[in-house]
């Protein structure tokens, strides 16, 4: 049942991310062709380092406070005075750096995952009643179009969901029923937990430059469930745009049989019409079973094929008349259901209608009794694989398990296709109008083909799942400056159409290239690797080590191996990216070794025939600077054209795959 559980906290505040942004153009991986300008903020049309060059990558979550709890019996309540949970914070790690909000490929920015990011409830001194690692997954159900009065990243909104590991618990947690009931409820040391990322700001003359607003909902995890999606029912928009006819997109939803409770996760279907999220009017919302399966969005509905359960009071405002209901609710919406409720359930559709006085789309009028919003996917089916990204040295193996459900069942038997996207070409770039854009050449994704064997089906066990092994080789450097290769995988049930998934819905593989360590390693094979990370990461070269200069890696030697050292899920790893191969960091390692033990002596040649380094200005100074010199007018009227990057770049990728090549 994962966090969609009867007992549940909801809590939502602030969050930042502070990403870096000049590698958002993988044309700036080129060392040969890379640009000083590359590190500077963006100045009216010309990009530069887009809009957060000296960006940290981390994320953290900042004032989030539970907001209402649900208890095993149905109840609920938002009185500290009830359960002292309520107004507890939701935050990071203590004694630890932040976590970090990480890409898999400047080529594939749809699919970011939190690395080494602690959560933690706490009072107001900081003592904290449970804490556990998140486990890194990335987002899903990613849309650029949910502020209906913004563009770009301002307008985007996508959910993280995962579970948190190894989590411990304090004797805080017992003077609260429902931590009591929470800790009796979940398996093991984890915790189901589901956020939802949106308002972000990327103008850097805001106060909230690099925030934006979160909700979240923590809840039991149970065992064989997964881990970052709910297997449940699925709604699906008819349209190829993202969102049914009156703006709601994707989402999940989930049938309890043996509490006879229905779960809606609506935090990231609907529309806004602020950074807040107060959301769009699109009239009486109400949640219903279609007795006619065949009944499609859209379409006027009659006591006779809907069944209504409920109306969803995502419309509510607090005493100041501001928008509450997602906020308290973590955006979950229950119903209660019947026996026989739950029995049609099992062969019949769920669905959303909305009732306006007048229904843009083609039928006309409602007749007083609604029309089709959004509807579960065709014949209930679901179709997910988990982990959807992968990372993959030379010739190895990965797997990921795909799941197959109907009406929110387990569906064995099921057949599920399986095939490579192809090559992607113009992936990764930056927006069209920069008078002065990068010199080097987009390398297409996806290609050679022949990297990855794969088989063109997997059929699931009688408990839905089935597990796909992918088998890759070095794919040969095609993209020349950038190691290895991204390869998108789509999967889908026999029928199913373009729409039944979320277009960016992927098995993603960065698949490196291969590598063999040096005996001896020189500064020659170290170089183009370091260079290249202190050209896209100017926070580190320009305010605590330049790793083009071989005498100032050999000063920070000791704290550079101990950051390639550490297990790839701690925070402080480098590089923050997780891009560099196994081999790759094994000879940064035995080289920096080497310089720990041989001194000067080792760097004498390579100093001697390299050019002095450029002055070094400190971090603070240079964004000051950047911002102080940005008008800020422009900056604001540049916002709705240069911010939208991603969504751009996310426009991109479905004129040229559209759905899966799957036939």
């Amino acid at each position: 049942m994962s966090y969609l559980n009867r007992i549940r906290l909801a809590f939502s505040g602030t969050f930042q991310a502070d990403v870096s942004t000049v590698n958002n153009d993988v044309r700036h991986f080129d060392n040969a062709t890379f640009e000083s300008s590359f590190q500077e903020l963006r100045d009216g049309s010309s990009m530069n380092g887009w809009w957060n060059p000296m960006g940290s990558g981390a994320f953290r979550l900042l004032d989030c406070r539970v907001t209402g709890v649900w208890y095993e019996d149905g109840s609920f309540t938002d009185d500290p005075a009830k359960d002292p949970v309520i107004g507890m914070l939701v935050g990071g790690s203590n004694d630890r750096t932040s976590g970090k909000i990480v890409d898999i490929d400047p080529q594939w920015q749809l699919a970011s995952a939190l690395w080494g990011f602690d959560v933690r409830l706490t009072d107001d001194r900081g003592v904290a009643s449970f804490g556990g690692r998140y486990e890194p997954h990335a987002f899903r159900d990613l849309w650029f179009n949910r502020n209906v009065n913004a563009g770009g990243d301002r307008a985007a909104s996508s959910t993280f969901q995962s579970v948190l590991e190894g989590v411990t618990w304090t004797d805080g947690a017992e003077s609260s029923r429902f931590l009591r009931e929470l800790r009796a409820a979940t398996a093991g040391d984890r915790l189901s937990i589901r956020m939802v990322t949106f308002g972000f700001n990327d103008d850097a003359s805001q106060p909230r430059f690099t925030l934006g607003t979160v909700v979240g909902v923590i809840g039991p995890y149970l065992p064989g469930e997964p881990s970052s999606f709910v297997l449940g029912r699925r709604f699906t928009p008819a349209g190829s745009s993202f969102t049914s006819w009156n703006g709601i997109t994707y989402f999940s939803g989930l049938v309890d049989e043996k509490s006879g409770t229905l779960f809606l996760d609506l935090s990231n279907a609907l529309q806004t019409t602020d950074d807040a999220g107060t959301p769009s009017d699109i009239g009486a919302l109400s949640v219903g079973i279609l007795r006619d399966p065949k009944l499609q969005e859209n379409t006027p509905v009659t006591p006779k094929t809907f069944e209504e359960l409920a109306e969803i009071p995502y419309r509510k405002v607090d005493e100041h008349q501001r928008a509450c209901w997602l906020y308290e609710s973590g955006g979950v919406f229950t119903a209660a259901l019947t026996p026989d409720q739950v029995a049609l359930l099992k062969s019949h559709p769920l669905a959303l209608v909305s009732k306006t006085a007048f229904n843009p789309g083609a039928t006309g009028f409602d007749l007083g009794h609604g029309v089709v919003a959004i509807r579960e996917s065709e014949d209930g089916l679901l179709v997910c694989a988990e982990p959807a990204v992968h990372r993959v040295d030379g010739a190895g193996e990965t797997s990921a398990t795909v799941y197959a459900a109907r009406y929110g069942a387990p569906l064995g038997g099921a057949v599920i296709q399986i095939a490579q996207s192809g090559g992607v070409p113009d992936q990764g770039g930056g927006p069209p109008g920069d008078p002065n854009p990068p010199k080097a050449k987009i390398p297409d994704i996806g290609v050679p083909t022949d990297t990855l064997r794969l088989p063109s089906a997997v059929e699931t066990s009688h408990e839905g799942k089935a597990e796909l092994r992918i088998t890759a080789s070095s794919p040969g450097n095609p993209r020349r400056y950038l190691d290895g290769q991204i390869y998108l995988v789509a999967y889908r049930y026999p029928g199913q159409s373009n729409v039944a998934r979320q277009p960016f819905e992927y098995i993603v593989l960065h698949v490196r290239d291969a590598f063999e360590v040096p005996v001896d390693p020189t500064w020659k094979d170290i170089e183009p690797i370091f260079t290249q990370y202190g050209n896209l990461y100017p926070l580190m070269s320009k305010g605590i080590v330049d790793l083009s200069n071989p005498r100032d890696v050999k000063r920070h030697a000791r704290i550079l191996k101990l950051a390639f050292s550490l297990d790839v899920g701690d925070p402080n790893y480098m590089p923050v990216t997780r891009d560099l191969s196994e081999p790759k960091r094994k000879m940064i390692v035995k080289w920096l070794e080497k310089v720990e033990r041989e001194g000067d002596a080792l760097l004498d040649a390579a100093a001697a025939a390299r050019p002095a380094a450029p002055a070094r200005v400190s971090a603070r100074a240079q964004v000051k600077a950047q911002v102080k010199a940005s008008d800020a007018a422009q900056a604001r009227a540049d916002a709705a054209t240069m911010d939208a990057g991603k969504a751009r770049f996310a426009g991109k990728l479905m004129s040229t795959i559209g759905g899966p090549r799957v036939k």
